[in-house]
């Protein structure tokens, strides 16, 4: 007798499509039709909505679910939605409420995917409280890295309960020369340039203004480097006008969002993350798929990604010298530039393929039948 598929249900409140949007679109390109029934509930004016429709996935849309962890609101329609449609497994992302309706609900299971950094307090009641919190409302909670575990430990989180599985991606294929020209050109790239790139939202924590220094140092000895910041974000304005008082606006160009950004991150020549923090670093590894050398900051997930000395390099946060010294360093040596691209291409391929996470989480679901 054929075995009924089990029911997931993925929780979502993003409205816009940020990493775990692109995490659960990974998956979902990937997930095995033939054994689970997926679903995805979302806010009913999320961006990602007419996407994951077009993967021919069902979407709940939800009118009272707001983006946040917590919302009193939702916890009634959640409930009901759960009793109603009795899924096996309900996976969340950020949502406590979603956690809490499926507990009250009586869903056999119920996963929780930690995206990032765990906000470690010193009070150790609020540490207590965490630990109560993911005892009662998770039976596993996925880390997607080892350093994303390692503060959620230390943030109270039972380490029995985590299971680390890394976000996968869709190999990005190096780009020619000719394609690498035609994507460039459109972001007013001049012609024989060298491209660092730095793919992240525009906020503190990413700590552009160490991309800025190094850029500025690298500047002053060759110019045949261009810099790009792609993205959006609140330090936008502040950003501009720090690159216009330097002088460089011809050297350092803001792209603004990217819709399309996988074919911007295969033409870079070296790809860079400059965080303070940082979970694990989707732009990276898409980059480093394609052959991309990279130079990050050794902050949270990035060194589980940049081997150093291998595919790339690491340096100390906010250390801009270091940074400027390893780009050169990269982009002078052609045998090292071929070496670390074949290294990156291979490591991505080998740690962070989306099939690879999505059989991986699919063997966390299976619980569910046991």
């Amino acid at each position: 007798m054929e075995k009924e598929k089990l029911k997931i249900y993925h929780v979502l409140t993003d409205r816009n499509i940020g990493g775990a949007g692109r995490w659960l679109l990974n998956y979902l390109k990937y997930c095995n039709r033939e054994t689970y029934d997926v679903r995805v509930v979302l806010p009913a004016d999320s961006q990602l909505c007419p996407v994951v429709e077009s993967l021919d996935i069902p979407v709940i849309k939800m009118d009272a679910m707001a983006d946040s962890s917590y919302d009193k609101k939702a916890l009634a329609p959640l409930t009901e939605l759960f009793r109603k449609d009795k899924p096996d497994v309900v996976h969340t992302h950020a949502s406590l409420t979603a956690r809490m309706a499926a507990k009250k609900a009586g869903v056999p299971r119920i996963f929780h995917t930690k995206h990032c950094m765990e906000n470690v307090s010193g009070n150790t009641m609020k540490r207590l409280a965490k630990r109560m919190v993911n005892h009662r409302y998770s039976d596993r909670v996925i880390a997607v890295s080892k350093a994303v575990r390692k503060s959620m430990i230390a943030g109270g989180t039972d380490p029995k309960q985590i299971v680390t599985i890394y976000n996968g991606i869709e190999m990005l294929s190096p780009l020619t020369p000719e394609e690498k020209r035609a994507v460039l050109a459109e972001y007013g790239v001049p012609e024989g340039q060298k491209v660092v790139g730095i793919v992240a939202r525009l906020e503190e924590v990413k700590d552009h203004d160490t991309f800025l220094r190094a850029a500025e140092r690298i500047c002053k000895e060759r110019q045949d480097i261009t810099f790009l910041i792609v993205g959006t974000g609140s330090q936008m304005e502040r950003l501009k006008a720090d690159v216009k008082m330097m002088g460089l606006t011809e050297k350092i160009l803001f792209t603004g969002f990217v819709s399309a950004v996988e074919r911007l991150e295969a033409a870079l020549d070296v790809a860079v993350i400059t965080s303070k923090e940082e979970a694990l670093c989707l732009s990276l590894i898409e980059s480093m798929s394609a052959g991309v050398p990279a130079v990050g900051t050794d902050s949270g997930g990035v060194s589980e990604v940049v081997r150093h000395g291998e595919n790339g390099y690491l340096v100390a946060v906010g250390d801009d010298e270091d940074l400027a010294r390893r780009i050169l360093e990269i982009l002078s040596d052609r045998s090292l530039y071929e070496s670390m691209s074949k290294k990156a291409m291979a490591w991505t391929r080998e740690m962070f393929t989306a099939e690879l996470m999505a059989a991986k989480m699919e063997k966390l679901y299976a619980e569910a039948r046991k």
